[in-house]
């Protein structure tokens, strides 16, 4: 079963330059990895789409993020990472995230700024 992780972000293109370091480190590992916009979670058919992998990499803007979008997906969140441009929302997402047994984070700066895929990787999986 593919285990989903969403990145919260602004919704720029370092966020996706970051989410393909980390899927760069997985693909390393062996795993088969895609990456996607955070629509596609409430997609019927991204079940489907989805399930052959092992990791799915998603990135959404952290502004749309709420109990009940969290609550009507069609794939699983497994882990929610939070960029540092937008680590003052990471009180309400954690509640949020604990309710829905999601596993939440903060990214530390340095390890987004350097791009450092292969250490972010370690705390996922």
């Amino acid at each position: 079963m593919v285990k989903v992780v969403l990145m919260l972000c602004t919704g720029g293109l370092s966020s996706q330059r970051f989410l393909k370091s980390v899927s760069d480190a997985a693909e390393e590992e062996g795993f088969k990895v895609q990456i996607d916009y955070g629509a596609v979670l409430y997609n019927p058919d991204s079940i489907q789409q989805y399930e052959t992998l092992d990791y799915l990499f998603l990135y959404a803007p952290a502004t749309e993020i709420t109990k009940d979008a969290l609550e009507s997906t069609f794939l699983k969140i497994n882990t929610i990472m939070i960029s540092p441009q937008v680590r003052y929302i990471f009180a309400s997402i954690k509640q949020i995230s604990l309710d829905a047994k999601i596993n939440c984070f903060v990214l530390e700066p340095e390890t987004f700024a350097e791009l450092a895929g292969k250490a972010c990787f370690q705390i996922i999986k």
